[in-house]
């Protein structure tokens, strides 16, 4: 490992870079200066106002989850676009879960269906919304809650808040969500990239909504998390209505074929093996730059 403070001095260049974020823009981005050309691995399905940012000029490839981020970012950046589908959830269609396993590592009861809550951080973020309600449901499921790992350093007096809350497991370090996809029966979410990784992994989910959402220049109107919520089921705060919804039958039929469709719009049907796409980008990038494909 190597510091961009080690390198710039240094006078130390490469001929590529993959970051996942654009770091220190100004006037002259960090990215230029420790490399020729730049490939954008993108991480995160959500939160439209980012991620098609005008600093997506810095790239000469970019790495997309499928179709629909791909015309995206045909209006906005001269780069080559390859849908790698999402390496992140390789596992996810490679390897059985050790249901045990899991109910030992977060404290769950195996007897007891597991939902899984995701919040993001500021002002998009579900805590303090939905906390007694998302709370009260553990007489009857394992409840495990991850935060952002920003809200904890950044927000403090929410986390705190949430910890006079009787949940099974509340997470607040930045270990991996991929085994909490594992784990869940349902899901919760309210913005950003988790309820569309929800989607690829094709997991049942209630999207919580958040008072002014729909004004945060994050997201925006056209952004897939908010999207989404034309097709799969929304809760807004103080209805009560969680335990309800988590209890309709009808309700998790009907939204398979829901998922299956934004399923489409949004990835690459590279199942098990986008980690192998990817690879395969990264191996032939002076012909991707070269030829355009």
């Amino acid at each position: 490992v190597r510091t961009s403070e080690e390198l710039i001095p240094a006078s130390h260049r490469s001929d590529w870079l993959v970051p996942n974020q654009p770091v220190a823009l100004g006037d002259r981005p960090l990215l230029r200066q420790l490399a020729d050309r730049q490939v954008r691995f993108m991480y995160a399905a959500g939160k439209t106002g980012w991620n098609l940012a005008d600093w997506n000029s810095l790239y000469d490839v970019i790495l997309c989850f499928g179709p629909w981020h791909a015309a995206q970012f045909a209006t906005v950046s001269d780069a080559v676009v390859v849908q790698m589908g999402y390496p992140r959830f390789d596992r996810y269609f490679q390897q059985a879960p050790d249901r045990a396993s899991l109910c030992a590592r977060y404290g769950c009861d195996p007897a007891r269906p597991t939902v899984v809550w995701l919040p993001t951080w500021k002002t998009l973020s579900s805590v303090g919304h939905f906390d007694a309600e998302i709370s009260a449901l553990a007489p009857s499921f394992n409840v495990v809650v991850k935060l952002h790992p920003l809200m904890v350093q950044e927000e403090p007096e929410r986390v705190e808040a949430l910890r006079r809350h009787a949940f099974t497991c509340l997470i607040t370090d930045e270990s991996d969500n991929l085994p909490l996809y594992q784990l869940a029966d349902f899901m919760l979410f309210d913005y950003g990239g988790p309820p569309l990784a929800a989607v690829y992994a094709d997991k049942p989910l209630l999207l919580l909504d958040v008072p002014g959402a729909q004004d945060e220049t994050l997201a925006g109107a056209d952004s897939p998390d908010v999207v989404i919520r034309q097709d799969l089921a929304t809760v807004a705060p103080g209805g009560n209505r969680i335990a309800g919804m988590l209890a309709d039958a009808a309700l998790w039929e009907g939204q398979k074929a829901a998922r299956r469709v934004l399923r489409n719009r949004y990835f690459a049907p590279h199942y098990g093996f986008s980690a192998d796409v990817a690879a395969g980008a990264l191996a032939r990038l002076p012909r991707l730059v070269a030829y355009g494909r």
